[in-house]
Order: structure tokens, then sequence, then C-alpha cells
């Protein structure tokens, strides 16, 4: 009877796990879109929001990079550039490792440049927040050893098996 009771225990404990990691899972999906809803809307305040605290704090907080976004975003649509489209496409399985909650996801950027368009599909690294119940993201390949920003993360190291970023420009036939 002990051994039946301890094996119930052990498969309740594992549905409310996974349960839980389907619950995250969700949330990621669903902060990531919102992420990039407010790139598209190039509502900066809200993007920032779902930044990683180390790259806001490396950049000088959230009021310094809101304004060099805006000043970029406004130098980029000088040149002919626009977001045509962002869209989260998928997210993977929730991993914990280090003391947190790790996903990545998966987005499609299209965008135009003067006759050109660019498709390509990036990838971000998305970290748990269980104080805020809420993700933030960075750039997956700037996390990778020769990345611009893995420094403002000591130690990190990861078990997600992060794909590379794609891209392919076309002309526009119009």
């Amino acid at each position: 009877m002990k051994k039946i009771t301890f094996l119930l225990f052990i498969f309740c404990a594992t549905q409310l796990y996974s349960q839980d990691l389907k619950a995250l899972k969700a949330s990621a999906e669903r902060d990531a879109k919102a992420a990039t809803a407010a790139t598209l809307k190039e509502d900066f305040k809200t993007l920032l929001t779902y930044t990683h605290p180390n790259i806001l704090e490396a950049a000088g907080g959230a009021e310094v990079m809101e304004e060099y976004l805006k000043t970029t975003f406004t130098q980029m649509k000088a040149n002919g550039f626009a977001y045509e489209k962002v869209e989260t496409k998928s997210v993977s399985d929730v991993v914990k490792e280090q003391g947190e909650y790790r996903c990545y996801v998966e987005n499609y950027n299209q965008m135009k440049m003067k006759d050109k368009r660019i498709i390509s599909t990036s990838y971000m690294l998305g970290f748990y927040n269980e104080t805020t119940t809420k993700w933030t993201f960075v750039e997956a390949k700037e996390m990778k050893v020769t990345g611009s920003i893995i420094t403002y993360f000591p130690d990190f190291k990861t078990s997600l098996n992060i794909p590379e970023n794609t891209m392919k420009v076309e002309d526009i036939k119009e």
C-alpha cells in the first residue's frame, strides 16, 4: 500500500509540474507576442518592459534605451526602412536551469528597405521573473560566446539548443 501511495504521489507531482511548465510556456508566448506587437507599433515603453533588466542596466536605464530606439527607428525610416510584419511563431519547451525558467522564442520578421524585402527568422531567449510573473527577452544570437551582450550575464550557461537566425533578401516587384 505504501508503494502505491508513493507512486500516486510521484505521478501527481509530475502532472502538476508538467502543467506548470505548460502555463509558463503559454505566458512566454503571450509576453513574446506583446513584445513583437510593441516593436511593430514602435511602442518602446512597452517593448522595454519585456527587455531583460541586465540589458536595460547596461544601456544606462530604460529612458536612455527608449531615446536610443526612437533615434534609431527615425534614422532607419529616413533611409527607407520599415517593418511590415513581426510575428511570434513558436515557443520552445520551458526549462529550469541556473535557478530560473528559460525558453526561446521563434519570430518571423518582414521588413522593407527601399526596393528590397528582408525576410528573417530570429530567436529571443526568454527569462521568467517569478516575482513579476513576466517574461523578459534578449536576442538569442547575442548570448552566444561571440555575442555582444553575453558579458552582461556572468556565468551564463544553457542547455537550450537555439537555432541560428536565417535571412533572405528579395527584390520588390510592384
